[in-house]
């Protein structure tokens, strides 16, 4: 199972569906009724929706460039593992179910990955 590269599938799954939630995200908090009579603030950005779906796409372009390009190294970084951590722990609290169900099976195959590297390098 860790040779198929289920890994890089979870991630790349996992920042698809941050890039769709963000944009929900965004969109709702831009068609929020109570900010239309006000123009100056339906500005997506300045909203706690707007800020609330940036992260989500923020954390889906960390997924796809662990993905690409940390996955793709000969060894695994030690920052990954504590980067994709503080994710799950941030779509826990966020509710984000999706997300949190793609990555922690990802951290799970990425640390047997990261462990078995240490034992083939002590040898």
């Amino acid at each position: 199972m860790l040779d198929k590269k289920w890994d890089k599938k979870l991630l790349i799954t996992c920042a698809t569906w941050q890039f769709i939630d963000g944009l929900i995200t965004i969109i709702l908090g831009f068609l929020n009724m109570t900010k239309m009579s006000d123009i100056s603030k339906t500005v997506p950005i300045s909203s706690f929706n707007g800020l609330v779906g940036t992260m989500f796409i923020l954390a889906g372009l960390t997924n796809l460039l662990i993905a690409y390009y940390f996955l793709s190294q000969k060894e695994i970084n030690k920052w990954i593992m504590p980067i994709l951590v503080m994710e799950v722990i941030i779509s826990y609290f966020c509710m984000d179910i999706i997300a949190v169900g793609t990555l922690v099976p990802a951290v799970i195959i990425i640390s047997l990955k990261k462990k078995r590297q240490k034992l083939v390098n002590a040898q």
